[in-house]
Parts: structure tokens; sequence; C-alpha cells
């Protein structure tokens, strides 16, 4: 996997949508792709396997308005590390303008990632 730490996403223009853009906290796609070289500061989301934010100043936003942004654009997975509930939370099949599916686990708890990262990420040093 290559990543992107915060580089900007543009998103397809849907109706009563909060935005066309976004800055991830990180962008992870496939190697083999290649995204990230050459890319300019902003990109299209086609080939982005995953999104990571922390939340910050602004959980709300990272909750609610990033998601919906992420799901909008195809993203298949989001990751949310919530420094204020000690937990995060996988949100998988993206549709109809938001996430489908979601699993959450408090720090300390290894959350198994699909494919293509196909591992359990090991939370126990978020505590």
């Amino acid at each position: 996997m290559d990543f992107s730490g915060n580089k900007g996403l543009t998103l397809q223009q849907v109706p009563n949508a909060a935005r066309n853009h976004v800055i991830p906290d990180c962008t992870l796609a496939s190697a083999e792709l290649n995204l990230f070289e050459g890319a300019g500061s902003w990109m299209p989301c086609d080939g982005v396997a995953m999104v990571l934010e922390v939340t910050s100043t602004r959980p709300h936003a990272d909750r609610e308005t990033k998601r919906r942004c992420y799901a909008q654009g195809g993203i298949s997975l989001y990751l949310l590390v919530d420094r204020d509930t000690s937990s995060l939370t996988l949100f998988t099949d993206p549709g109809r303008g938001d996430y489908r599916e979601r699993h959450t686990v408090p720090f300390g708890k290894p959350l198994p990632l699909p494919e293509p990262f196909g591992f359990d990420l090991e939370t126990a040093e978020f505590l």
C-alpha cells in the first residue's frame, strides 16, 4: 500500500451533498496503482482503498460530514480513530450517500481490516 497524508480528494457532484472535496488525514491506495506520484493538490477518489481520520477540534465533521463525503466518493473503507470515545470505527459498504455497515472496537481491542489489507489492526498502543 501507498499512503499520503492530507491529500485533497475531489468527489462527484451529488445534489444536496455537503461538499465536493475533502482532505483526509491519511489516504491509502494500492502501490500498483501509483495514484500519488505526480498527482496534484487535488485528485479523484478512484482507486483509493481506505481513508483515515483522527478526531481533533471538529469531531462532528469527522463523524458525520466527512463520513458521508467518503461514501459519496465510493471509498470502500473509512477508518475513524475517535479520541473522544477511545474507539475505532471501520465504515464499509458505501451506498446512497453513507456507509451501510460499521464495526466499532474500543482502544485496546483488535479491529479486523478486510481485503486488500486482510489483517487485524492491533490498538493496544492507543491506550
